[in-house]
């Protein structure tokens, strides 16, 4: 039979672990989405996030495509996996990815580079900036385009 000294001692250390649990920092999760629809580009990109330090992102996916006339062959249309997502940035109201694909197989080298740059806007989910494309081939110079983007955080 357990005294009143060891029955106070077992509910002061069960209030001390539920506290404890309870004060821990929840790791809360958002997520983005961003488009483009102009005449150089189609993109459709999103991806969720954690806010905690170091949680990176989860489940980046979605789609590009170019014009026939200006993109490399084979690379007219990509379905975005996380390995073309070569940097991403979300902190202090900006929104940065860098975008990266490359000719497969037995095609000429083409690669197609997206440099979307955003900035929070004032209603703090909408985050507005530019991106840039940048397209290269074996065959023929580099070219540039540049163009407006808009993505939602959340």
């Amino acid at each position: 039979m357990q005294t009143r000294p060891e029955i106070a001692m077992r509910r002061f250390l069960l209030s001390l672990a539920a506290l404890a649990a309870l004060s821990s920092p929840a790791f809360a999760t958002g997520g983005f989405s961003c488009a483009v629809k102009d005449k150089n580009l189609t993109l459709d990109a999103e991806a969720g996030f954690s806010y905690s330090i170091g949680g990176g992102l989860l489940n980046f996916r979605g789609a590009f495509e170019l014009p026939k006339k200006l993109a490399p062959k084979g690379l007219e249309r990509v379905t975005l996996t996380p390995s073309h997502l070569a940097h991403d940035w979300l902190y202090d109201g900006e929104l940065r990815l860098l975008l990266h694909a490359e000719t497969e197989g037995d095609l000429p080298f083409g690669s197609v580079d997206i440099i979307v740059r955003t900035k929070m806007t004032d209603d703090e989910t909408t985050y507005d900036g530019d991106y840039k494309l940048i397209l290269n081939r074996a065959d023929a110079d580099s070219v540039e385009r540049t163009g407006k983007v808009s993505c939602s955080v959340g």
